[in-house]
């Protein structure tokens, strides 16, 4: 498969423009290679994961190795990383903010694996743009969401909070709601569903009596994988797909 037509692809569905002025969605490290026949997928490249990339001919993750200025490539774990690619002419590829951003994106995912009804985005950007779902579930317990929760997403842990005895409303905000906290509370859901909030403001969806389900950043969306998956599959049926689920907290105990 030519390298242009899969970025095309993903481009037409993500386009990158879609992607916040901080973001850096996009293609990140650019080959001279134009055939791929292999390709890399990735919520996060990680270091322990390096020697899986010597055969491979694109990765795409969706959170962009190279996110702030890079001043030097030294001797540390995402030069590395950035070496082995530019040594073995890898073509690497981020679909971040640009991705998040799209219905077809988390917002389809857990509309379809919760079975959401009257579903908005959570954060409304445009009529078809913005982050997150919510809507209305059927009436399972706040333990039972949130073990679906972890089985979709392959999570290490799940936190629960039970602040009020109702779970018909919720929202989903994959990856971090801390920025988003003045919607939940403006919105009022049953119950929450994101990931990295810090005490108080953990604290303030208590005094609100709102639910709360919390995973690590990376569980929350590795739906990325499998949904990239599906959009290479459909459109490159050659394509060999390789697809890792590591994650920062896999190395976490839970005592």
């Amino acid at each position: 498969m030519k390298k242009d037509k899969i970025i095309e692809t993903i481009e037409s569905i993500f386009p990158k423009e879609h992607a916040e002025p901080w973001d850096n969605s996009g293609l990140i490290i650019d080959a001279d290679k134009e055939d791929i026949n292999k390709i890399y997928l990735s919520v996060d490249l990680l270091y322990d994961n390096i020697n899986e990339l010597d055969d491979v001919d694109m990765v795409i993750t969706h959170h962009p190795l190279i996110f702030k200025e890079i001043k030097e490539i030294d001797m540390s774990a995402s030069s590395k990383l950035i070496k082995k690619m530019v040594k073995n002419d890898i073509v690497y590829y981020s679909a971040h903010t640009s991705f998040d951003i799209q219905r077809v994106g988390f917002y389809k995912f857990y509309e379809d694996e919760l079975k959401m009804k009257n579903t908005d985005f959570a954060i409304k950007v445009d009529d078809d743009l913005g982050y997150g779902i919510r809507g209305e579930i059927s009436d399972l317990s706040l333990n039972t969401l949130a073990e679906k929760i972890k089985n979709i997403n392959k999570a290490k842990y799940i936190q629960v909070y039970k602040n009020n005895d109702k779970n018909t409303k919720i929202m989903i905000l994959n990856g971090s709601g801390k920025d988003f906290l003045d919607n939940v509370l403006e919105s009022m859901p049953d119950t929450l569903v994101t990931s990295d909030l810090g005490y108080h403001d953990v604290q303030a969806l208590r005094n609100a009596k709102i639910n709360l389900i919390m995973q690590d950043h990376n569980s929350s969306e590795s739906a990325f994988v499998n949904i990239m998956e599906d959009i290479l599959k459909k459109n490159f049926r050659d394509i060999e797909i390789i697809k890792n689920f590591s994650s920062f907290t896999d190395n976490i105990e839970i005592l």
